[in-house]
């Protein structure tokens, strides 16, 4: 229950300004994949200088005290130790509460391995988002894998059974020009192999661009046809009473005001409540800002220091004030919507 309560403690204090520290961490654990999307050359990154899992359990030592951690990568189970990388996490985090990670779904033994080795830890919560961004057609042209499409579902079908309070598995689609008008035929393409599956179980985002993440930059990945998905599903999807729905509702909400402006749509609360870590320790704002911070790796992974130097306060200063690149993915979202509980949209 503790941590819980520390993490509920730390996003209300967000509301009324920057914290000592982060309380939520996007730890990116590698840029190998298993698949080729088209909306993200993660992919193609180069794959030498990742981080180890004695420099993720040093990191954790030096910095004990995140109540949320999003892995991510690249698919971070294209790593041979990702499951011992998860353990030394948790082991590290007394103050965790919540874990949640992305997976593309096509290593569906992993997965599920990983996933139940993170629920014989202590972690309160975990949540897991399998990717799936069309019917079969569309996702595996999207995704540039034959075959992705019924691995993703495996994938989801097993870990499905798998849930518990502490554990939720979601279908996470994210929506571009890529695959605009096809959110319901993918829920139809799900329920023909899953017939019970409920509107809750998909998550629904839009693409982002990126250069030092996604290195996408040049890409318009979204745009006004993407949005007609959007308001049917809010339409449909109704309300239901629930931390997670209620984040996500809020998000899908503002997201019409985000595509048409291009601002994003609430002081963001990066640098103020979170911080993004790449796989060369490599410290950055977000998952969007190309605004180097420096290497943990030169710091003996002090993050506290770099949190604390004038340079990283100007920059979060400059974000908050929208004087960024400005977007509006849940990696970010989430955190800044909790952070402005009161605050109407800009």
């Amino acid at each position: 229950m503790r941590p819980l309560l520390t993490l509920g403690a730390r996003a209300l204090r967000s509301n009324f300004g920057r914290g000592p520290r982060p309380f939520k961490l996007t730890l990116i654990v590698t840029f190998a994949c298993d698949t080729r999307c088209k909306m993200c050359n993660i992919w193609q990154r180069p794959k030498d200088g990742v981080m180890t899992i004695d420099e993720v359990s040093r990191f954790f030592e030096r910095n004990p005290y995140f109540s949320w951690v999003n892995l991510s990568g690249g698919e971070i189970f294209t790593r041979p130790d990702a499951a011992e990388l998860i353990e030394a996490v948790v082991a590290g985090s007394p103050d965790l509460y919540l874990m949640d990670f992305p997976t593309t779904g096509q290593q569906t033994d992993s997965v599920v391995a990983g996933v139940e080795r993170a629920l014989a830890t202590r972690l309160p919560k975990l949540l897991v988002t399998v990717s799936l961004d069309g019917p079969r057609e569309v996702h595996e042209e999207i995704r540039g894998r034959e075959g992705a499409f019924d691995h993703a579902i495996a994938t989801f079908r097993r870990l499905r059974t798998l849930r518990s309070k502490r554990f939720d598995v979601f279908l996470g689609m994210t929506l571009s020009t890529f695959n605009r008008g096809a959110l319901f035929d993918t829920i139809e393409a799900v329920r023909a192999e899953i017939p019970d599956v409920e509107l809750d179980e998909f998550h629904v985002n839009v693409a982002q661009v990126s250069s030092h993440y996604y290195d996408n930059e040049g890409l318009n990945p979204t745009d006004d046809a993407c949005l007609a998905d959007v308001d049917r599903f809010l339409e449909q999807k109704g309300h239901r009473f629930h931390p997670v729905a209620w984040l996500e509702r809020r998000y899908q909400r503002l997201t019409r005001g985000f595509v048409a402006s291009g601002k994003t749509p609430l002081p963001c609360k990066a640098l103020a409540s979170s911080v993004f870590i790449d796989p060369r320790w490599r410290v950055f704002p977000c998952s969007m800002y190309d605004a180097p911070l420096g290497s943990l790796r030169d710091r003996d992974f002090d993050l506290v220091g770099l949190w604390a130097e004038e340079r990283t306060t100007a920059l979060q200063r400059e974000i908050a004030e929208g004087r960024c690149p400005n977007c509006w993915t849940p990696c970010e979202a989430y955190q800044t919507i909790l952070g402005n509980l009161l605050r109407p949209a800009r």
